[in-house]
C-alpha cells in the first residue's frame, strides 16, 4: 500500500488478491514509510502513523500477512522493496500521479526483476480512460457523466472478511523488524525523529479509516443537507457543512466509490440504481446524480472538482507542476502585467507567521498553520491575495507550495498544485476587468467577502484556536 492505505474498497488489493489465488501464491501486504519525504513534520507522520497502527489491527483481524515498515534512525529504506521484490512473483501497487510517487515507482520498476503492476484506483473512472485533461470542471463534467455508467458496475469490493483471504498467509516473516508501536506510545516515539519543518499535529484530527468513516457519518447526518446553501460561509469546521475528509482521501484511508455509495444511501433511502442518473441536459451538476441538491454539489465537487487536479497530473505526471502549465492566455497575461507596481509585499516569513495587513487573509493563514486545514472559501482568496502582494508571480507560487505543503493535511496532492494554479487562473476564463498585477485572472478581496458574508464568527473561530477566548467583537 503506497498511497491507498486501506484495507477495504481499494482496487490494488482487489487485484493483488485475485493474483495471488490464480498463481497460488501467498499474498503479503506491504505499508512503509521514508523519513525524508519532502515536507516531512510530526503533523504528516503522525497522521500517516495512526493509520498504519489500525490498518495493523484491519489486517490481523482478517487474517492478512501484513509486513509495516518505518524508517528511523536505526532502520534505513534504502534497498528494501528491492529486497523484498526478490522473492515476489508480481508487486502491485497504487497508480498516483503526483509529489514522490511516480519517480519512486518507476525506479523500483526498473530495479527489481518481477512484473510490476500499477493499479489506478483514485476516483471511480480510471483516469486513463480519458484521453486528455480537461481545460476546466465544464467540459470535464460532461466527460464524466458520459462515462459513469460504465464504471459503475466495476467498483472495488466495499469490505473483506476473513474468509477472502483464507490460504493466502503462508507465515512468511519479512527482512525487517515489524513496526510495532500503539497510538498512545506514538508521540514518545516521534521524539526520535528529526523532521525537516517544525510542524505540531492537531490534536483534534487523527489518521486512519475510522476516524474517516465517522467524519462521513457526521457530515450525512448533521450537514449534507446544508451542503449546496452554506459550505462557502467561512466558519469553525464543526459549523460548516463540509466534510473535512480531504486529508482522508489524499491518504487513501476512504475511497471516492464508498463516500459516493454512502451520500447516494442518505439522498435515496428507498434505493438508486444506475437508471437514476438524469441524462436531460448535458453536464447538468444540479441533477445528474439524484434529486438531491446538496448530493449533486457534494458529488460534483467529489468527483469533477477532485478528478479535474488528477486527470492534469495522470497527463503530465510527475512531483509538481508550476506556472509554465498555465494556459496560454494566463502566461500571456502574467506577461504584460509583471512589472505592475505591488500594493503591498510580502516575504515569506511574514506570510508564513501571518503579518499582513489584512485581518482576514491572516485568520485563513493562522487556521491553516494551527488546525492542518483552511475553510475552502478563504483558501481561494489567500492564493489570490499571495499573488497580488509578492514581488513576483514566480515567487508567489513558490510561497504558496511551501505553506500549503508544509501545513495542510492534504498537501501534497495534485490538487494542491492545481488548487494553486487555479488561483492564476487555470481551469477559469478571463475575466473583466482587467486589473493590476492579476490582469485578466478572477480577481477576489477581503472587503468582497466581508459584504457577502458575516466574517465575525470566523474571526472569532480563529481568534479561539489561537487560545484567545474573548470574542474580537463587542
Amino acid at each position: 500500500m503506497q498511497t491507498n492505505r486501506r484495507l477495504a474498497s481499494n482496487h490494488s488489493l482487489d487485484y493483488a488478491r485475485q493474483l495471488a489465488y490464480s498463481q497460488n501464491k501467498e499474498l503479503v501486504v506491504y505499508e512503509g514509510l521514508r523519513k525524508d519525504y519532502p515536507w516531512n513534520s510530526k503533523r504528516i507522520h503522525r497522521f500517516i502513523l495512526e493509520g498504519i497502527i489500525e490498518n495493523q489491527s484491519e489486517a490481523l483481524r482478517l487474517g492478512l500477512n501484513f509486513w509495516a515498515f518505518v524508517e528511523d534512525e536505526n532502520r534505513q529504506a534504502n534497498g528494501l522493496l528491492k529486497k523484498i521484490a526478490e522473492k515476489a512473483s508480481v508487486l502491485v501497487t497504487d497508480d498516483f500521479p503526483c509529489f514522490i510517487i511516480p519517480e519512486q515507482s518507476q525506479k523500483l520498476a526498473d530495479k527489481i526483476s518481477c512484473a510490476m503492476l500499477a493499479v489506478d484506483g483514485n476516483s471511480i473512472i480510471p483516469f486513463s480512460q480519458f484521453e486528455k485533461f480537461a481545460s476546466s470542471a465544464r467540459i470535464l463534467r460532461i466527460w464524466i457523466h458520459k462515462k459513469f455508467p460504465n464504471y459503475f458496475s466495476q467498483f472495488a469490493k466495499p469490505r473483506y472478511t476473513k474468509k477472502d483471504f483464507e490460504g493466502l498467509n503462508k507465515g512468511t516473516k519479512p527482512p525487517f523488524l515489524n513496526f510495532e508501536i500503539t497510538r498512545e506510545r506514538l508521540d514518545v516515539y516521534l521524539e526520535n525523529f528529526i523532521f525537516s519543518h517544525d510542524v505540531s499535529p492537531n490534536e483534534k484530527i487523527q489518521g486512519g479509516r475510522k476516524t474517516a468513516n465517522d467524519l462521513l457519518d457526521r457530515f450525512i447526518k448533521n450537514k449534507m443537507d446544508q451542503y449546496a446553501l452554506s459550505r462557502s460561509n467561512p466558519n469553525n469546521f464543526e459549523e460548516t457543512p463540509v466534510s473535512g475528509l480531504s486529508p482522508y482521501l489524499h491518504f487513501g484511508y476512504i475511497s471516492a466509490e464508498e463516500i459516493f455509495m454512502r451520500i447516494l444511501q442518505k439522498a435515496e433511502p428507498n434505493g438508486w440504481d444506475i437508471e437514476s442518473l438524469s441524462h436531460k441536459k448535458a453536464g447538468d451538476r444540479e441533477n445528474f446524480y439524484t434529486n438531491s441538491s446538496s448530493a449533486n454539489h457534494f458529488l460534483d465537487e467529489l468527483i469533477t472538482w477532485r478528478d479535474i487536479g488528477y486527470l492534469y497530473f495522470f497527463k503530465k505526471s510527475g512531483f509538481r507542476i508550476n506556472l509554465s502549465d498555465l494556459p496560454d492566455w494566463v502566461r500571456k497575461n502574467l506577461d504584460k502585467h509583471a512589472l505592475d507596481p505591488r500594493p503591498y509585499v510580502y516575504s515569506r516569513e511574514e506570510f508564513e507567521n501571518a503579518k499582513t495587513h489584512d485581518d482576514l487573509w491572516n485568520a485563513a493563514q493562522k487556521e491553516l498553520k494551527i488546525t492542518g486545514r483552511m475553510h475552502n472559501y478563504m483558501r481561494m482568496l489567500w492564493g489570490k491575495k499571495v499573488i497580488e502582494w509578492s514581488i513576483s508571480y514566480e515567487e508567489a507560487f513558490d510561497t504558496l507550495e511551501y505553506l500549503n505543503n508544509k501545513y495542510a493535511y492534504d498537501g501534497r496532492n495534485p490538487n494542491s498544485y492545481t488548487g494553486i494554479l487555479w488561483c492564476f487562473g487555470l481551469f477559469d476564463r478571463p475575466w473583466f476587468p482587467e486589473r493590476n498585477v492579476l490582469g485578466n485572472i478572477r480577481y477576489m478581496s477581503s472587503d468582497s467577502t466581508r459584504k457577502k458574508f458575516k466574517m465575525n464568527a470566523y474571526l472569532d473561530y480563529v481568534n479561539s484556536l489561537e487560545g484567545k477566548n474573548d470574542s474580537l467583537f463587542p
